[in-house]
Protein backbone atom coordinates (compact mmCIF):
# COMPACT_ATOMS: atom_id res chain seq x y z
CA UNK A 1 0.00 0.00 0.00
CA UNK A 2 1.34 3.43 -0.94
CA UNK A 3 1.71 5.97 1.85
CA UNK A 4 1.62 9.67 0.89
CA UNK A 5 3.29 12.35 2.95
CA UNK A 6 2.99 16.09 2.61
CA UNK A 7 5.93 18.26 3.48
CA UNK A 8 9.68 18.46 3.23
CA UNK A 9 11.20 15.78 5.47
CA UNK A 10 12.60 13.62 2.66
CA UNK A 11 15.95 11.86 3.04
CA UNK A 12 18.36 13.40 0.56
CA UNK A 13 20.00 10.04 -0.22
CA UNK A 14 16.64 8.45 -1.02
CA UNK A 15 15.65 11.41 -3.17
CA UNK A 16 18.98 11.34 -5.02
CA UNK A 17 18.51 7.61 -5.71
CA UNK A 18 14.95 8.15 -6.99
CA UNK A 19 16.09 11.05 -9.19
CA UNK A 20 18.84 8.90 -10.71
CA UNK A 21 16.45 6.00 -11.30
CA UNK A 22 14.03 8.39 -13.05
CA UNK A 23 16.72 9.83 -15.30
CA UNK A 24 17.09 13.22 -13.61
CA UNK A 25 20.49 14.88 -13.67
CA UNK A 26 22.64 14.39 -10.56
CA UNK A 27 22.42 17.62 -8.59
CA UNK A 28 24.54 16.71 -5.59
CA UNK A 29 23.37 16.89 -1.96
CA UNK A 30 23.82 20.67 -1.61
CA UNK A 31 21.60 21.41 -4.60
CA UNK A 32 18.96 18.87 -3.53
CA UNK A 33 18.86 20.34 -0.04
CA UNK A 34 18.43 23.86 -1.51
CA UNK A 35 15.68 22.63 -3.84
CA UNK A 36 13.79 21.13 -0.91
CA UNK A 37 14.19 24.12 1.37
CA UNK A 38 13.21 26.50 -1.45
CA UNK A 39 10.02 24.61 -2.27
CA UNK A 40 6.87 25.88 -0.61
CA UNK A 41 5.08 22.55 -1.09
CA UNK A 42 6.34 18.99 -1.43
CA UNK A 43 4.72 15.57 -1.59
CA UNK A 44 6.26 12.11 -1.39
CA UNK A 45 5.05 8.56 -1.94
CA UNK A 46 6.44 5.56 -0.05
CA UNK A 47 6.01 1.84 -0.56
CA UNK A 48 7.01 -0.17 2.52
CA UNK A 49 9.13 2.77 3.70
CA UNK A 50 10.92 3.20 0.34
CA UNK A 51 10.61 6.53 -1.50
CA UNK A 52 8.93 5.73 -4.84
CA UNK A 53 7.52 9.13 -5.83
CA UNK A 54 8.15 12.81 -5.27
CA UNK A 55 6.99 16.23 -6.45
CA UNK A 56 7.64 19.79 -5.30
CA UNK A 57 6.27 23.24 -6.04
CA UNK A 58 7.49 26.78 -5.71
CA UNK A 59 4.77 29.34 -5.06
CA UNK A 60 3.84 32.65 -3.50
CA UNK A 61 0.88 30.76 -2.01
CA UNK A 62 -1.60 33.27 -3.44
CA UNK A 63 -1.68 33.50 -7.24
CA UNK A 64 1.23 31.67 -8.87
CA UNK A 65 2.92 28.31 -8.54
CA UNK A 66 5.45 26.22 -10.45
CA UNK A 67 5.42 22.43 -10.17
CA UNK A 68 8.79 20.76 -10.56
CA UNK A 69 10.67 17.52 -9.98
CA UNK A 70 7.72 15.17 -10.49
CA UNK A 71 9.01 11.61 -10.47
CA UNK A 72 7.75 8.07 -9.88
CA UNK A 73 9.94 4.96 -9.85
CA UNK A 74 9.46 2.99 -13.08
CA UNK A 75 8.06 -0.13 -11.38
CA UNK A 76 5.42 2.01 -9.63
CA UNK A 77 4.15 3.95 -12.65
CA UNK A 78 0.60 3.70 -13.98
CA UNK A 79 -0.80 3.18 -10.47
CA UNK A 80 -2.04 6.75 -9.92
CA UNK A 81 0.94 7.80 -7.82
CA UNK A 82 1.93 10.74 -10.04
CA UNK A 83 -1.71 11.84 -10.17
CA UNK A 84 -1.93 11.77 -6.37
CA UNK A 85 1.36 13.63 -5.91
CA UNK A 86 0.10 16.44 -8.16
CA UNK A 87 -3.19 16.33 -6.26
CA UNK A 88 -1.33 16.75 -2.97
CA UNK A 89 0.33 19.89 -4.33
CA UNK A 90 -2.73 21.58 -5.84
CA UNK A 91 -5.65 20.34 -3.71
CA UNK A 92 -7.07 23.18 -1.64
CA UNK A 93 -5.03 25.65 -3.66
CA UNK A 94 -7.30 26.03 -6.69
CA UNK A 95 -6.89 29.83 -6.49
CA UNK A 96 -3.28 29.42 -7.67
CA UNK A 97 -2.42 29.29 -11.39
CA UNK A 98 -0.06 26.34 -11.66
CA UNK A 99 2.52 26.01 -14.43
CA UNK A 100 5.06 23.33 -15.18
CA UNK A 101 7.57 22.23 -17.77
CA UNK A 102 6.63 18.76 -19.00
CA UNK A 103 9.25 16.27 -20.11
CA UNK A 104 8.99 14.80 -23.59
CA UNK A 105 6.04 12.39 -23.63
CA UNK A 106 4.46 13.60 -20.38
CA UNK A 107 2.11 16.24 -21.83
CA UNK A 108 -0.86 13.86 -22.07
CA UNK A 109 -0.48 12.91 -18.40
CA UNK A 110 -0.64 16.56 -17.36
CA UNK A 111 -3.50 17.35 -19.76
CA UNK A 112 -5.52 14.60 -18.05
CA UNK A 113 -4.97 16.49 -14.78
CA UNK A 114 -6.35 19.75 -16.21
CA UNK A 115 -3.16 21.40 -17.48
CA UNK A 116 -3.31 23.05 -20.90
CA UNK A 117 -0.64 24.13 -23.36
CA UNK A 118 0.20 27.79 -23.00
CA UNK A 119 0.77 29.92 -26.10
CA UNK A 120 2.19 32.79 -24.05
CA UNK A 121 4.80 31.09 -21.89
CA UNK A 122 8.41 32.19 -22.26
CA UNK A 123 11.47 30.79 -20.57
CA UNK A 124 15.13 31.56 -20.28
CA UNK A 125 17.44 28.57 -20.17
CA UNK A 126 20.15 28.14 -17.55
CA UNK A 127 23.47 29.74 -18.32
Amino acid sequence: MIEYRDGHPVELEALAALREACGFKDQGPGVLEAQLSGARYAAAAYDAGRLVGFARALSDGVTSGYISSVMVAAEHRRRGIGRELIGQLVRGREHIRWVLHARQGAAEFYRALGFQPSPDLLWRDRR
